[in-house]
């Protein structure tokens, strides 16, 4: 027989059966759709979560070069002249170059609080505050002049002080230093907000002006921080390594201390290693119910080889050859799972979207041609696997032993 009409033979077949073939499907449409969901969503997180790290809010991907003195107590000499800056610009792969300091704007410290220490989160600012409920805000006038003033949370406040209005005006030592409270803001929530975290805004217990705790604890470094916005199609680690070649032969700081790269390309390529980790141990967690619903395939051709066996007999009857009884049964148990993996194809892509699309969620799941490659395959080889035996069963029944 023709290829043509074992196939037709065998969709005739699917049709003549239509709850039995969908219950077939069942088991390969929900384990598809739970890989699909899972890849899809983790890897729109990664993505997310490598641009955060690695991208500016203009989009452009983003290296740092930093300067370590070897004396660490020369806060005055410029780590970067003018000279450094040209040489560095002209190196190809670099759309822009920013010159700034490398100290951080938070810190954590523990106080003393009714014999007991508390753990609390310091911000360095160089402008307003967050908003008060009692007292005023920091201004960028208390960071120039270099007021000794500081904003609270309302709970360190009830912690230190027993309430919001006595905090005001009371001294809080930091880093060996006295600040006057001369705000109170609402207390930070007890759990940081995912999405928050990774923007940069986090809740703070405490806020001074920044210029005052660099100047108490000779932490300014002016300077000594390059960041730069790469070209599209530029490689981080290519650029720095050749920005890390020319400052250390002709930088003009090179005898006096090291320079050294920070590339958060580096970072987010750890990080989404180990996010694909998770992703592919979560998915094959679900791709168990793919095994079960072959197991449920193998059963169902199974039943319907022992039903359809005077339809075997038939057709051996009238002159097909026991392959073409085993390629019919084969081809059915391939087209009900790949028509099963394109269902469940479909619905993981509409849960991906639907979840991405809640609110908490702050990224977008992620399709990709590999996605659908691993769907069709996946299906077709468990069509394939758990339908051989079912095949070779129905091929070998003997054209005596079905007249008897």
């Amino acid at each position: 027989m023709r290829f043509s009409e074992i196939w037709t033979t065998a969709l005739r077949s699917i049709l003549k059966n239509k709850r039995r073939s969908i219950l077939t499907m069942l088991g390969i449409i929900i384990g598809i759709a739970a890989v699909v969901t899972i890849l899809a969503i983790g890897d729109g997180f990664s993505n997310w979560v490598t641009k955060s790290i690695t991208s500016n809010k203009s989009g452009k991907v983003e290296t740092q070069i930093v300067y370590m003195p070897n004396d660490t107590a020369n806060t005055s000499a410029q780590p970067f002249n003018e000279r450094d800056l040209t040489l560095v610009r002209q190196i190809k792969g670099i759309a822009r170059v920013k010159q700034s300091s490398s100290d951080s704007d938070y810190a954590q410290l523990t106080l003393p609080v009714k014999n007991k220490t508390k753990s609390v989160l310091v911000h360095y600012t160089k402008g307003k505050s967050s908003k008060v409920i009692a007292g005023r805000r920091l201004t960028a006038m208390d960071n120039e002049i270099g007021n000794q003033v500081a904003v609270i949370d309302a709970s360190l406040a009830k912690s230190l002080f027993g309430g919001t209005i006595n905090a005001l005006h009371h001294g809080i030592t930091i880093d060996d230093q006295l600040y006057e409270i001369v705000g109170v803001r609402s207390s930070v929530a007890s759990s940081v907000n995912f999405t928050d975290a990774m923007s940069g805004q986090i809740p703070t217990n405490i806020t001074i002006p920044r210029k005052v705790h660099q100047y108490y604890t000779r932490s300014e470094r002016t300077g000594d921080l390059l960041t730069l916005s790469l070209t599209k199609g530029a490689k981080a680690s290519h650029v720095n390594k050749q920005v890390l070649h020319i400052l250390k032969t002709q930088g003009s700081m090179r005898s006096q201390g090291e320079y050294q790269s920070n590339d958060p390309t580096a970072q987010a390529d750890t990080f989404g290693k180990v996010l694909n980790a998770i992703t592919y141990f979560v998915s094959a967690v679900a791709g168990i119910s793919l095994f079960i619903a072959g197991i449920g395939v193998m059963n169902m051709m199974y039943i319907s080889v022992a039903e359809r066996t005077t339809e075997i007999g038939i057709r051996r009857a009238m002159g097909a050859r026991q392959q073409d009884i085993r390629l019919q049964f084969l081809l059915e148990s391939a087209t009900l799972t790949i028509l099963g993996g394109l269902i469940g194809y479909g619905l993981g892509v509409l849960l991906a979207l639907g979840v991405s699309a809640l609110p908490v969620m702050p990224f977008k799941a992620s399709f990709s041609f590999g996605g659908f490659a691993l769907a069709f395959g996946v299906s077709t080889a468990v069509g394939l696997v758990f339908g051989v035996m079912p095949a070779n069963a129905a091929s070998r029944k003997d054209l005596i032993e079905i007249i008897r």
